[in-house]
């Protein structure tokens, strides 16, 4: 059976195509996909540039989010069974009719969870592991910057956590979506002043930076809104999930504040032999990919996880070049978008 995929083609950009049916090895799982979700971000990114590359490279398979249903598994997968309706995530996880997926990185969904919903996991296993190297604590103050999907599932995940937080961004429709009881500010003179009020009177203590781009203003404004030691020096933890970039001068011109990069959805991610099924030490490796998929899907079970109004349109796979296209030119009107199948 041919199997329709949407890749980025070198010199051409967006295309959508068709291929064999993927074999499926002993430790993976074929899907049959209901949903799946595109990257404003990573995805754009891959198609603005195989645009400007020589034609004639390799095709660049998109997506790395979706959810669908089982049709066949491999000899040696034991956590789902054919007619399962699944989440998948990563390298494999295409925007594809099919999809052949590592067992680690298929979870099952119960009856209450849509797919359309769990279609999101990928963004969610990101922010879930910016806070997972933020550390907070309950009632800590939290500044997130950027209120695009990583921002929102960040938001989301703080707030789960216990945090107090806040979130900055320029776009009302991005901050209308936003918790009702997250503070949301302009990036302006007087959201910074809002947050300064905020703040008072332990200081932040951490941030996200969930937004593409340069950082540096941001981080330097955020230095005043720290906690601040006696010396008058800087203290807190600044976290980097999304592709932002900063230039900071550091020792006592940063005080002691931690500039940390969160790269991936976790532990397991791109290690092929624990996607088909190896495990690392539960004691030494606590949040895994799957786990962090597997809490996901815990709280939209649960409804402490709200994902309401965070799919702003459904599109067919056939229409997906006019899916990216729309999401590149309307970034102030559209938070996401997921493909049909």
């Amino acid at each position: 059976m041919s199997v329709q995929r949407v890749v980025a083609r070198p010199g051409v950009g967006l295309v959508l195509t068709e291929a064999d049916e993927p074999e499926v090895g002993p430790g993976d799982v074929l899907i049959a996909t209901a949903y799946s979700y595109i990257s404003a971000g990573t995805e754009l990114n891959n198609v603005r540039s195989a645009e400007a590359d020589q034609p004639g490279g390799d095709d660049v398979p998109l997506g790395y989010s979706m959810a669908g249903t089982v049709l066949a598994i491999g000899d040696d997968v034991r956590t789902a069974a054919v007619g399962d309706h699944v989440v998948a995530v990563g390298g494999r996880a295409f925007h594809a009719t099919r999809a052949v997926v590592g067992q680690n990185l298929v979870v099952p969904l119960p009856d209450s969870v849509a797919l359309r919903d769990a279609a999101l996991a990928a963004m969610f296993c990101f922010a879930i592991e910016a806070l997972h190297k933020s550390r907070v604590r309950l009632g800590e103050k939290v500044l997130i910057f950027g209120a695009g999907m990583m921002g929102q599932f960040a938001s989301r995940v703080y707030g789960l956590a216990g945090a107090d937080v806040a979130v900055s961004d320029n776009v009302d429709f991005r901050r209308s979506l936003l918790p009702t009881d997250v503070l949301s500010v302009p990036t302006s003179d007087d959201g910074w002043e809002q947050l300064s009020g905020w703040a008072r009177p332990y200081g932040v203590e951490h941030a996200a930076v969930c937004f593409g781009g340069d950082a540096t203003q941001p981080i330097e404004r955020l230095k005043g809104l720290l906690a601040v030691a006696p010396d008058g020096v800087p203290h807190g933890r600044v976290v980097f999930p999304g592709g932002a970039s900063v230039t900071a001068m550091m020792a006592s011109m940063m005080g002691n504040v931690e500039l940390l990069s969160s790269a991936k959805a976790g532990p397991g991610y791109r290690d092929p032999a624990w996607e088909a099924g190896a495990d690392y030490p539960s004691v030494y490796v606590r949040h895994h990919v799957r786990r962090n998929v597997e809490t996901m899907v815990g709280l939209l079970a649960s409804g402490r996880l709200d994902v309401t109004g965070l799919v702003t349109r459904h599109v067919p796979i056939s229409d997906a070049a006019q899916a990216y296209a729309d999401l590149a030119a309307h970034p102030q009107q559209l938070m996401s978008i997921l493909l049909t199948y």
